[in-house]
């Protein structure tokens, strides 16, 4: 029961992630009223996810499984579900800017995009890892390295932003509803490397264990 409710969390997580992704991709195209569709899809996501979160939690603290086990895998579903938080977080900030009208260059939707399919990219790794976890751990593994070399991408694609915001001549209202939205997206993405780096340490857990 619980194997199938965290892939369906995952799905949940990497739906909000989607959607956010493709707000970003019309956003680049110009389609104001499509990007805000969108991220209502993510945040219905989002949602389905919480749900989700909340079930799983509940199920493992009455359940029969090991203390050691039972908090790794409440660690597992609680940074799944901060990844979606996040991802959440950076889609109001969005919404609002697009809600206010403030001005933002082509150029700058863009680069977000590049960083969102990133994003999206650490996703459906994660969905890889919860599927095969126990399964095909050597897969998980391997998943795992990808989500981790997305991270470190994502860690110089926040700085570039950062240095983009700051030479570009944006009010002080876009600056500050942009700054958070990024902060968001970076959130999200360290969230999906930890999930990924808490699998590799039950499945560490489990070869180590006496026979």
């Amino acid at each position: 029961m619980v194997s199938k409710e965290l892939g369906s969390h995952a799905q949940d997580v990497g739906d909000t992630i989607l959607e956010f992704n493709r707000a970003m991709s019309f956003l680049c195209q110009g389609d104001k009223d499509k990007a805000i569709d969108a991220l209502k899809r993510s945040f219905l996501a989002e949602k389905g996810a919480d749900a989700h979160e909340q079930f799983i939690s509940e199920e493992l603290s009455r359940g029969d499984l090991g203390e050691k086990n039972r908090e790794d895998l409440l660690h597992l579903v609680r940074r799944m579900d901060y990844a979606a938080d996040w991802c959440k977080e950076a889609g109001m900030n969005l919404q609002l800017v697009l809600e206010i009208g403030i001005p933002v260059s082509s150029g700058i939707w863009t680069k977000f995009s590049i960083m969102t399919r990133e994003l999206e990219r650490m996703a459906k790794g994660l969905k890889v890892c919860v599927d095969n976890l126990g399964v095909n751990n050597d897969l998980v593994i391997k998943t795992r390295k990808e989500i981790e070399e997305s991270e470190h991408i994502m860690d110089e694609l926040y700085f570039m932003m950062k240095k983009e915001f700051f030479i570009s001549n944006m009010d002080a209202r876009a600056l500050y509803l942009m700054r958070d939205l990024l902060h968001g997206i970076e959130n999200s993405a360290d969230n999906f490397k930890d999930s990924a780096d808490i699998m590799n340490i039950i499945i560490i857990s489990q070869r180590d264990r006496p026979r």
